[in-house]
């Protein structure tokens, strides 16, 4: 209790205060250009992403929580009670269980911050205890060793000791921000100190264990919440050991080692999770998607604390490459279920890498095939992750313009619309039932349980925290990244307090008008989505005199009073959208966006009897927005006229002559691609075939 009270007060002395309910907490973040609002200083009103929460809140947390918890299947808190001794058995499921209570956990504090649910804090309160009774003496807590799943520490990366670590480490800065309580940040402090130990003194071989590493991020959270300097050595520890590599024979006998130290002449690190060269020199995205995401999101956290130029600069860089040669037009960043990684080591050469393939991640540019992309909603979540805090370095709107695109279409694809099942695998194409996919995994939506459960969860805390996203503070200025309506209420760091109402139908309809409650002298700063060409901006009715630049921050300052208005105008005309010469999967092939959102075509959207395959666009196409409310949620459809034109000469195989191929108009409509495989499982494509004619 001593030791609880102390921590407490120091933190408080420090002007570390638990009154902080940010998503990320940068107020003291010395390299950070703005700062979070506080989840309870906003609220989502109505329209598109207030449905989208309410789904989160009252059937995917439930969900989850009921699957967690229950006696018969809830595998994760059953590990904690094995590794407690309050239940009998073994460790089940996959190594990285733990990490579903703790990202449930982190969803319940974004909810209770916005509801004050006292139901989700008596949840909080029955299973923390649990948590902390199965940390050991040291600090070290996973069940996955603890429950007997595996024999003892550090037997290989891959049984994720340090991802479960990780989430434990977010969750309890997160919980104690939002209620004030100190069981789990005594838990997830104890165990940053066993971990920052480990480092220290087995570099050699703890460089190889951040696998998936949610632990910087984590760490780093843990220091901004405390104060503690623990989290942020911890965090620049993994950072700076990424892509080391160390001669087979310095790691010390019977300590523990990656399994494939066994390969000859290996002297570490894989492509794999980023860890083949150093990340300050590293020039190309590869591997495992949410491997390298989440070790970007780390490392802009890093640099948010330390200033170190060398880390946003190779952060700067691969974003760039990741943007323009191996990202999808939804956003998914994870191409291929298994391949072999190619690099440039030498400029106008590109060669395979010697060591075993990767995963669910980039193996090389323009490599984005459709029928088998995985494009994993964790790696998606990741890339979004990632992009908000190189907003908050930057203030750079092409940051936010990859949150909107991967929020409005790879997200939220992967989960369905009655928010109660799930799926890992996010193609933008697909065959029909029959569809085979490159990996034992499946596309059919599901439940969490042995395995399959980071991605539902995952998705479903940053939804739980999406009304988080939409603004930003910096000294006398307000920031707009992205749109819904809204109540903001908060303050900016000069002392000037924001009081609004954002009125908007976005995405369906691109009029967002903002009206003052409180007066005061500061501008406000709106983000110009890079396909809002045209669009216009009006203060009290009257035309601004500010240049409105698609991809780009508007301002307007003001001294503002009770009433005022500023009103936004961002045309959504439909876009068709060609790719990069170099991706050959989508040539001779169109997309359709409007807005943010990109579209696709199912089969359960063409006339009987017309062949899918058939389907074609014309160029000229006329289309026609029209609002759903009964259809999938509430959608806009986009209708059109397209040519279907069946090939009519032989067949050599796989071949065949188009022949004398009699085109003919079909009436087709296009929905959302976040809201596809909702009506049974139809044929799907984002991609589709220019008319020929």
């Amino acid at each position: 209790m001593k030791k609880t009270l102390s921590m407490v007060v120091a933190c408080l002395l420090a002007g570390f205060c638990w009154a902080d309910k940010s998503l990320i907490q940068l107020d003291k973040s010395p390299h950070a250009k703005m700062q979070n609002v506080g989840l309870d200083q906003v609220r989502i009103t109505d329209g598109f992403w207030q449905e989208r929460q309410a789904v989160n809140r009252e059937v995917s947390l439930e969900v989850l929580w009921e699957l967690a918890t229950d006696e018969e299947k809830g595998y994760p808190l059953n590990n904690f009670k094995i590794a407690d001794g309050l239940k009998k058995g073994k460790h089940q499921g996959c190594a990285w269980q733990d990490a579903w209570i703790y990202k449930w956990i982190e969803t319940a504090c974004y909810v209770y911050a916005s509801t004050g649910d006292q139901s989700l804090m008596e949840r909080m309160d029955s299973v923390i205890p649990i948590i902390a009774k199965a940390q050991e003496e040291d600090g070290y807590i996973a069940t996955q060793v603890s429950a007997g799943k595996f024999k003892e520490r550090w037997l290989r990366p891959d049984n994720h000791e340090l991802y479960n670590m990780g989430h434990l480490l977010t969750a309890a800065a997160v919980h104690y921000r939002i209620t004030g309580k100190t069981e789990l940040l005594d838990v997830a402090n104890k165990a940053a100190a066993f971990c920052l130990k480990q480092f220290r003194e087995h570099p050699d071989v703890m460089w190889e264990y951040p696998l998936n590493p949610s632990i910087i991020m984590g760490a780093v959270e843990l220091y901004r919440t405390t104060g503690n300097v623990t989290g942020l050595e911890l965090a620049k520890h993994i950072v700076d050991l990424r892509g080391s590599t160390y001669p087979k024979g310095n790691v010390p006998a019977n300590w523990g080692r990656p399994a494939w130290g066994a390969i000859e002449d290996y002297k570490g690190g894989r492509d794999l999770y980023q860890n083949f060269i150093p990340l300050r020199k590293e020039k190309e995205v590869v591997g495992h998607a949410v491997f390298f995401t989440y070790l970007y999101a780390g490392a802009t956290d890093v640099y948010l604390e330390t200033g170190d130029r060398s880390l946003l600069d190779a952060l700067q860089r691969l974003w760039t490459d990741l943007t323009e040669k191996k990202m999808y037009i939804t956003g998914g960043v994870s191409p291929v279920h298994k391949g072999p990684v190619t690099r440039s080591f030498v400029e106008g050469e590109r060669q395979v890498c010697r060591w075993e393939p990767i995963h669910e991640g980039i193996v090389a540019p323009y490599d984005l095939p459709n029928a088998t992309a995985y494009n994993e909603t964790c790696g998606m979540v990741g890339n979004m992750m990632w992009n908000w805090r190189m907003l908050q370095v930057t203030g750079d709107a092409r940051y936010a313009e990859i949150m909107e695109l991967s929020w409005y279409n790879s997200i939220l694809s992967g989960v369905q619309l009655a928010g109660d099942q799930w799926s890992y695998t996010n193609p933008l194409r697909w065959h029909g039932k029959e569809h085979e996919l490159w990996s034992l995994d499946y596309h059919h939506r599901h439940v969490p349980g042995l395995k399959h459960i980071c991605c539902p969860t995952n998705l479903m805390r940053n939804l739980a925290a999406y009304h988080a996203y939409l603004y930003s503070v910096s000294q006398k200025t307000l920031w707009l990244h992205h749109y819904a309506a809204s109540e903001l209420d908060t303050m900016l760091p000069a002392g000037e307090k924001v009081k609004l109402v954002q009125e908007t139908n976005y995405p369906w309809d691109g009029n967002v008008k903002l009206t003052l409650h409180h007066g005061g002298n500061f501008a406000i700063n709106l983000r110009i989505p890079g396909w809002a060409d045209g669009a216009t901006l009006k203060v009290n009715g009257k035309k601004a005199s500010a240049d409105v630049v698609p991809g780009q921050y508007v301002q307007v300052s003001n001294d503002w009073k009770t009433g005022d208005t500023v009103e936004l105008d961002l045309p959504m005309e439909v876009q068709l959208m060609i790719s990069d010469y170099l991706i050959e999967a989508a040539r001779g092939q169109v997309a359709v966006k409007r807005g943010p959102v990109v579209y696709c075509l199912e089969s359960n959207d063409i006339p009987e009897g017309v062949r899918f395959e058939d389907v074609r666009i014309f160029p000229n196409a006329k289309w026609k927005p029209e609002f759903r409310p009964e259809l999938l949620g509430g959608v806009t459809v986009l209708k059109t006229k397209a040519e279907v034109a069946t090939p009519t000469g032989g067949r050599v195989g796989g071949y065949r002559a188009l022949g004398d191929a009699k085109a003919k108009k079909v009436n087709v409509e296009l929905i959302p691609y976040y809201s596809w495989n909702n009506r049974e499982e139809p044929k799907m494509s984002v991609w589709l075939p220019l008319s020929i004619r």
